[in-house]
């Protein structure tokens, strides 16, 4: 559609709109940062929180008393504890993210799988069919490529700033565990020493006496300091390999209900909600944010034990402590530390899905917010609202 002026040729005015409209149809740019910037500012607690949770030591550890550890340590400010830094790269690695998935998407649909397949007498009914966006299995198939692409590709530049976030977010107990630490070393290692008696008998807000949480950039210059530029990238195979697994079965699971919900793939728009969603409860208008939320619980779910590891690795690494290997550090979150007297295998899943439940909160919260907010933009920028607001004030 384009709107134009009652005269012959349009006015200034109206032809700086056209253009502001023609930018704007950088949809996947705009509506991804846009709506990230608003879904990680309102979950960025809930965030923070299962962080902590991951990082505590102990039993009998629950969402409300950390939640009020956090404000009663370091006020309400604390849930939001180095929220500018992921505000800005969230909303940078979700933009290059989306741009990578739909091209890769793009490409797989139309050029390269459909190619690759097709080499070889009859593989072309094949590669239709596999590449086709009118089918479930090919919709679920490119989404879940297009998903890995996007998440291996990030990953790369996404782990500095990851590694910062839980950083700033874990700071007062790592910097507990570099004190405790400090204090261990002071009398002797391997002894019942000085350091060891001082530990038993301080708690948390004598230990931490004079203690003030530095800034993110601080965070940044203390990482460097310490462990160089390669620490940046600490914990990044972890990261890695979360990314990929978890971009590709997000994309794969939310791609995959909106084909079922009604949306045309050619199109991308929404159509009519079959009869069995709408029996359901389920209308146009909640078919964006339910997609997202349940693609957002369920992929991250199943890679939820990886990302438990990579924030214990990364937490001792900043600490100063001797980071575990992978299946040492699984084996003490399932069986426990005591070798002798391992715990339930039920008891240790529990431990190793600590966090599970603030994290889907948080994954209803963001990621249903973050696809609503993309439809109700991707509909506005269709609409041309400079040109429409142009033209009316033409008139007037």
């Amino acid at each position: 559609m384009s709107i134009t002026s009652g005269s012959s040729a349009p006015t200034p005015w109206l032809r700086q709109a056209k253009v502001a409209d023609d930018w704007m149809k950088r949809e996947c740019v705009v509506c991804a940062t846009s709506s990230s910037l608003i879904s990680t500012f309102a979950g960025f607690p809930l965030d923070s929180i299962k962080s902590r949770l991951q990082s505590q030591r102990g039993e009998g550890v629950s969402l409300a008393k950390v939640a009020a550890d956090v404000i009663r340590d370091e006020g309400i400010r604390g849930l939001w504890r180095g929220l500018p830094l992921p505000l800005i790269s969230i909303s940078i690695v979700r933009t290059i993210s989306f741009t990578i998935y739909s091209e890769t998407k793009d490409f797989v649909q139309r050029t390269g799988l459909a190619k690759f397949i097709a080499k070889g007498k009859g593989r072309e009914d094949a590669a239709r069919f596999i590449t086709s966006p009118d089918t479930l299995f090919s919709v679920a198939l490119t989404s879940s490529i297009a998903g890995a692409a996007s998440g291996s590709v990030v990953s790369l530049g996404s782990a500095p700033f990851e590694l910062v976030k839980v950083r700033r977010q874990l700071e007062f107990q790592i910097e507990r565990d570099r004190r405790l630490r400090k204090f261990r070393l002071a009398g002797g290692i391997g002894t019942a020493s000085l350091g060891d008696k001082i530990v038993a008998t301080r708690t948390d807000k004598e230990l931490m006496a004079g203690w003030k949480a530095p800034g993110t950039w601080a965070a940044v210059k203390d990482i460097y300091a310490r462990y160089g530029s390669k620490g940046l990238w600490t914990g990044f195979k972890l990261h890695s390999v979360r990314d990929t697994l978890g971009t590709s079965l997000y994309f794969a699971e939310y791609d995959t209900l909106r084909w079922l919900l009604g949306r045309d793939p050619k199109t991308g728009l929404q159509g009519k909600v079959p009869d069995w969603a709408r029996k359901m409860g389920i209308g146009e208008g909640w078919v964006a944010f339910g997609a997202g939320a349940f693609a957002g619980v369920t992929s991250w779910a199943l890679i939820y034990p990886v990302d438990d590891r990579q924030t214990k690795h990364q937490q001792r690494a900043l600490a100063g402590l001797q980071p575990r290997p992978f299946i040492q550090q699984m084996s003490r979150l399932v069986r426990g530390t005591d070798e002798a007297n391992p715990k339930p295998l039920l008891i240790g899943l529990g431990r190793l899905y600590r966090g599970l439940g603030i994290s889907m909160m948080r994954s209803v919260m963001t990621h249903g917010l973050l696809w609503t907010l993309i439809d109700r933009t991707k509909i506005w920028i269709d609409s041309e609202p400079f040109e429409r607001y142009a033209q009316a004030t033409t008139i007037s």
